[in-house]
């Protein structure tokens, strides 16, 4: 089968999507299958290296904005000119199946008309929520999704990758029940890389309590009530440590922790290099993160964790993965995100108990291993894939609809 990607942000870009896209892409290449993958042209120090073809395309570059969450790397690809080098593509490679990863740009406007045009199957991963914790942004965010990407985008791929029950919860409520029904939930694997990176289990943990987090601090993302909860914390463990690693583009949760007078026992490491986070991962006692917005997800960062057998504090539904396999009080610790009680509660639990923090370690690492490979998520997609053929209606295409191999 040959597989066509297109994520606008691949690596050496850093994100979720990114990660995503590349083992997907190199476990598909490992069932021997032909991939290729369309990616936008970020400047040369985004150059991608990659065991299989990689085009990139120019976009008008966007500068940082709060809409866009700060996020460095954002533009326009939809252009008469991008759509006829896609349509090149996809005439040369002549590809089964369109894929397209992460629904948030306007490149998803352009997969869609590409696909129409070249009449190839379109299959989408929906990977980010659009969401904000606020309500009324909240609101005009959702409008939004609904018409402009959804419309234009969403509605009209062949076959939608849900990550997670509350992404295809997210699916129905943001783009409808006839999309709910082309949506199959199909896991979001654990990087490929981070199997060699946190293979390395010596590295001790930290002489004093650390508790940390990895990610942009950003209205989904916001750890404030995390910060809120550490005076509660030190009452009872004194010399424990709150250390966030990631960009800060929120003004409250600094400006708590100095309230709080919180000083030393609060560090904001702001952008932090990924063998530093590496390592950060591997010392710490306890891992704590969670989504703020309406649809709450896992994330990598806290998969990573799982594998250096660090517990992992969160809110989120229990079912997330389906019955059984995230179970609060064995392989995750379950709270809830508005209380600063409850986080402090779990955060003092796992502190005081060492031999709770490697019994619940050790139990998030067999669920990585057992239920986030991409070798089974793979082999699933490639199940997806096909049954979305066999829905597809048009059989006149770019050389005809291929068979399978």
């Amino acid at each position: 089968m040959r597989v066509l990607f297109f994520s606008n942000w691949f690596p050496p870009v850093i994100s979720g999507s990114s990660f995503y896209t590349s083992s997907l892409a190199q476990a598909l290449v490992e069932r021997g299958h032909e991939v290729e993958v369309v990616t936008v042209d970020w400047g040369p120090e985004y150059a991608p290296a990659a065991p299989f073809p990689v085009h990139r395309l120019p976009c008008l570059r966007l500068p940082r904005t709060a809409l866009f969450y700060n996020a460095r790397l954002m533009g326009f690809t939809f252009t008469p000119a991008n759509r006829k080098r896609l349509l090149q593509i996809i005439a040369r490679f002549r590809p089964h199946v369109l894929h397209h990863v992460n629904h948030i740009f306007d490149s998803v406007l352009l997969t869609a008309s590409a696909a129409r045009a070249a009449r190839v199957p379109l299959v989408g991963s929906l990977t980010t929520p659009v969401q904000h914790e606020k309500p009324l942004r909240n609101l005009v965010m959702a409008l939004g999704d609904r018409v402009a990407l959804g419309w234009g985008g969403v509605r009209r791929w062949d076959g939608i990758v849900s990550l997670d029950q509350m992404v295809h919860h997210y699916v129905g409520v943001r783009f409808g029940r006839r999309a709910q029904q082309r949506s199959e939930i199909i896991l979001f694997g654990v990087r490929r890389e981070a199997l060699a990176e946190y293979q390395n289990r010596t590295v001790p943990r930290a002489a004093e309590p650390l508790i940390l987090f990895v990610g942009q601090i950003h209205p989904f993302r916001n750890p404030v009530q995390i910060i809120r909860a550490m005076p509660l914390v030190l009452q009872a463990v004194p010399q424990a440590r709150l250390v966030l690693a990631g960009r800060v583009d929120l003004k409250e949760p600094p400006q708590v922790a100095q309230t709080l007078g919180l000083g030393q026992h609060v560090q904001f490491l702001g952008e932090t290099a990924h063998d530093q986070v590496v390592r950060l991962m591997q010392q710490a006692h306890v891992f704590v993160s969670y989504a703020t917005g309406p649809f709450p997800g896992l994330g990598t960062a806290p998969m990573e964790a799982m594998l250096c057998e660090t517990p992992v504090v969160n809110d989120l539904p229990e079912n997330l993965f389906g019955e059984g396999r995230l179970r609060n009080g064995e392989n995750i610790i379950l709270v809830n995100q508005h209380d600063p009680h409850s986080i402090a509660g779990a955060l003092v639990k796992l502190l005081r108990d060492a031999e709770l923090r490697q019994r619940i370690g050790a139990a998030g690492r067999r669920f990585v291993l057992e239920h986030l490979s991409w070798e089974s998520i793979a082999a699933q997609m490639e199940a997806f894939y096909e049954r979305v053929q066999a829905r597809y209606k048009g059989t006149a295409r770019v050389g005809g609809l291929p068979q399978t191999s």
